[in-house]
């Protein structure tokens, strides 16, 4: 019986990737798009190995994880974490919930078939070799049945069994062969059943060829006359009448398809110009929220709207971040320069807290291979991943520009160590609006309105007095 594996992702081709390399080693393979269908599943079978997804709707990786290992009846289920994520920190932090290893999203045949090695799933390379050494020696055999009997092979510490005597008992037993010699012999058995097969074939060939040839002279030899033979009909040629019909139909599809296409493109401009024009609204907000916060500070009033214990008045704005762009740069990079500026001038000293908080878009892979938002009238069960492409491998290199940390490295040096920047990342689990309800009627451009809405860089800044 083969073994089963279970996979846990909420990515149809991610699911469908590793399926067919798993069932490549011969495994069954079951798959699911949730952690809690996960659960559920365990209920009622049990797998030999479990590929975990760490980002998920609903309850992530790592929240499943403990929840199996937690129950007596499949905590010594082995669990591969099969994930983007990666790093010592988050290898360490996924084995202490009792995960075995990370298996990485852009899979190798190699590492596959590792992991299953590692789990006992599969057989080394090595014995798998043994194993084949063994059905080819009967053959070997059959082709040379005056050859001596092949006895066995020392293979890793274990004795292998590759040939055995088979025209009676009585034979004694011979010693091992050399790897090397053993190897020869084997490359001979192959080069005879090759040219055995040839023989076979040329013979065969030029067999039909001469029945062929014998079948020409016999009918060249009968007479023919029109009157056994009456003149067939000219055809009607509906042939080229109905190619000139698919030509023309296909001509008038090509014309509509222009058509559309244009009108997609225009469509895609004004949705592009409308965006921009929303996000330029949006930081002008900002920039008169900061605005007024700063004419408050210079007035004497607190800076923030709340005091906390300690004597630390503390005031926050959120700037939106588009789908696709880096969090610390852009316009978000000006808003923290020119809130810097204002502090610095007014003599403020103090903590200011930037922190990237991604929100989880509906997407879709490019013809480029990369990931982009999936169309408004795509149903959500369609969506092909869930998370955010700057974010979800967790790099401080996909959230800070350069430009970005020059700007932060000047400004604390222009304050002389007054003010200190401290940069942070949120998860997508710090939302500000509620994603909706999933279900049959959801569609991607309702969802991501509300993941762009919690895609966002939070700025807070605490004075100490």
């Amino acid at each position: 019986m083969s073994a089963r594996a279970l996979v846990v992702d909420d990515s149809r081709s991610a699911r469908a990737f590793l399926t067919r390399e798993l069932e490549r080693h011969e495994l069954s393979v079951d798959g699911v798009e949730s952690a809690e269908q996960a659960i559920d599943y365990l209920t009622r079978q049990r797998p030999d190995v479990i590929f975990m997804d760490h980002l998920m709707p609903g309850m992530d990786g790592f929240q499943a994880v403990q929840a199996i290992k937690n129950n007596p009846r499949t905590a010594t289920i082995p669990i591969m974490m099969y994930t983007s994520q990666e790093g010592e920190l988050y290898l360490s932090q996924a084995r202490a919930l009792g995960a075995i290893g990370v298996l990485p999203k852009q899979i190798k045949h190699a590492d596959v078939s590792k992991a299953l090695e590692q789990l006992h799933l599969i057989r080394p390379p090595g014995t798998a070799t043994a194993g084949a050494n063994a059905a080819a020696a009967p053959a070997a055999d059959s082709f040379a049945p005056s050859e001596k009997p092949i006895p066995a092979v020392q293979l890793s510490g274990d004795v292998h069994e590759i040939g055995r005597e088979r025209r009676g008992p009585r034979r004694p037993d011979l010693p091992a062969l050399p790897p090397n010699l053993r190897s020869i012999l084997d490359a001979m058995f192959a080069h005879h059943n090759n040219e055995m097969r040839r023989f076979v074939v040329d013979h065969m060939e030029s067999q039909a060829d001469r029945i062929v040839g014998d079948m020409r002279l016999l009918l060249q030899d009968q007479p023919t006359s029109a009157a056994q033979f009456p003149r067939r009909p000219q055809p009607v040629r509906w042939g080229l009448w109905l190619g000139l019909a698919g030509v023309a139909v296909a001509s008038l599809f090509a014309v509509e398809w222009f058509h559309e296409r244009t009108a997609s493109e225009q469509l895609a401009a004004q949705l592009a110009q409308s965006q921009q024009q929303l996000q330029t609204v949006q930081q002008n907000l900002s920039s008169l929220q900061a605005a007024d916060a700063a004419a408050a500070a210079s007035s004497g009033a607190p800076l923030g709207d709340s005091a906390g214990a300690g004597g630390i008045d503390q005031t926050s704005s959120v700037e939106p971040v588009p789908f696709g762009e880096m969090p610390l740069s852009g316009a978000r990079l000006d808003q923290v320069a020119s809130l810097l500026s204002r502090l610095n001038s007014q003599g403020f000293q103090g903590v200011l807290q930037v922190r990237t908080i991604p929100g989880r878009f509906c997407m879709a892979n490019g013809l480029s291979g990369q990931p982009v938002l999936a169309p408004d009238t795509t149903p959500y069960s369609k969506c092909e991943q869930i998370g955010n492409p700057r974010e979800d491998n967790g790099t401080a290199a996909q959230r800070e520009s350069v430009a970005f940390a020059n700007m932060i490295s000047t400004a604390q040096r222009n304050s002389a160590g007054r003010i200190e920047v401290q940069i942070s990342a949120g998860n997508s689990d710090e939302i500000q609006t509620p994603y909706p309800p999933v279900s049959d009627a959801l569609l991607a451009g309702e969802w991501n309105r509300v993941a762009a809405a919690n895609n966002r860089v939070e700025l807070r800044w605490q004075a100490r007095h």
